[in-house]
């Protein structure tokens, strides 16, 4: 049967499988009442297997020497025939099989001891399931029972009449191809069905692009109003950097060379020290250079915090991020300015680079991004409708 290519039809195979069933069935050779009944048991599946599907269709893969039999446009494959049987049996017949309610609570504890992601990630994710997935029909049906079809139709639900915007339907298929690739990886499924669907079909809701960044007037007059006190110092040097909240808690001073900052860490939201850079890609770790302006404040930092490795970790506490935030808030409603996140303070830097002649090229590496298409989306809202009224005006009179 395994070497067979074509596969002859299972009545010319007799022998071979009556062969393979006593290797793996009783493979010390000795037919002891549990092998008997292993075999008696196999038979019968085999049997009901063979009432519900042809299996001289079985085939046989040449790059893998997998044999597999295709079942209503679905392939069930496995490494040798009595394994096969099995699989069929429990496709056709077995009604406790995984559901993807049941995959996804195996694929979070999966995600927690033995993924690399944060506990943020996984909150995240539990959320987006029970916003989009829980309680809906295709996830009590078994795993191995779910086609294409089955997840087309699922799509087609949620997106009609747009109601997700392109970004929020992508985190779900994300947590979806997830448990799905567990599955495989465990055999539940022998398939990722997501892999076969044509996701241009599907419409979505017009993302919210009103990220709004801080314009240099703003950015200027924030600096100069703030004091010298250790969250103003901090705030100060984010508008000198392009950083992100969690790489600024964990800088250290060592990370400072000549007029060059390594940024090669960061602080998770559990405050946690992570001697690796968010997203894990090696464009993370980076070089940031250091203005004159940013040396200073670097300076009056180190006369705050003297006795820390880190910069910006006192009393082996790392900074608030609510405590930045609340600071930066009360500093811009006495500048009657809008005010806008940390996040913000990143993406506003970059921005006013990028509008006095920074390339997005060399932009991309300040940012730490992987590709070119994330920087042009960080950029994508830089004019504000004020300063294109005001060129329409001056060109169109």
């Amino acid at each position: 049967m395994l070497t067979s290519n074509p596969p002859a039809p299972l009545t010319e195979l007799g022998d071979t499988v009556s062969e393979l069933q006593k290797i793996m069935i009783y493979p010390d050779g000795k037919l002891t009442p549990k092998a008997l009944q292993a075999m008696l048991d196999f038979n019968k599946k085999e049997n009901q297997v063979k009432e519900v599907c042809n299996l001289t269709k079985i085939k046989l893969r040449p790059d893998d020497g997998r044999i597999y039999l295709i079942v209503k446009r679905r392939t069930i494959s496995s490494t040798n025939y009595i394994d096969l049987i099995e699989k069929l049996y429990n496709y056709f017949f077995t009604t406790n099989a995984p559901t993807m309610e049941e995959y996804f609570e195996t694929w979070m504890h999966w995600r927690a001891t033995e993924d690399s992601v944060t506990k943020k990630t996984i909150r995240e994710n539990r959320y987006l399931w029970n916003a989009l997935l829980k309680d809906q029909e295709i996830t009590k049906v078994p795993l191995s029972s779910l086609t294409v079809k089955n997840y087309i139709h699922y799509f087609r639900s949620i997106t009609k009449d747009r109601q997700l915007t392109c970004k929020r339907f992508n985190d779900l298929k994300s947590v979806m191809n997830g448990i799905l690739y567990l599955a495989v990886e465990n055999e539940v499924i022998d398939h990722n069905c997501l892999r076969d669907i044509n996701f241009r079909q599907f419409i979505f809701k017009a993302e919210e692009n009103s990220i709004k960044p801080y314009t240099e007037e703003e950015r200027l007059q924030i600096i100069n109003h703030l004091g010298n006190d250790f969250y103003s110092l901090a705030i100060m040097l984010d508008f000198h950097l392009v950083l992100r909240i969690g790489e600024l808690k964990g800088l250290r001073w060592d990370d400072i060379c000549g007029d060059f900052l390594y940024v090669q860490r960061f602080v998770d939201d559990q405050n946690e020290i992570i001697d690796d850079i968010k997203g894990h890609a090696k464009e993370g770790k980076r070089l940031m250079p250091l203005t004159p302006k940013a040396k200073e404040i670097l300076e009056q930092v180190h006369l705050q915090n003297p006795n820390s490795e880190y910069i910006f970790i006192r009393n082996g506490q790392p900074l608030a991020t609510v405590t930045f935030n609340r600071r930066l808030k009360k500093c811009c409603e006495e500048l009657g300015i809008e005010y806008r996140s940390s996040h913000k303070l990143r993406f506003s830097t970059a921005s006013i680079l990028y509008k006095n002649g920074v390339e997005d090229t060399e932009l991309q590496k300040l940012l730490g991004h992987t590709s070119l298409n994330m920087t042009h989306h960080y950029l994508r809202c830089l004019n504000p409708q004020e300063e294109t009224a005001s060129k329409m005006r001056a060109i169109l009179g």
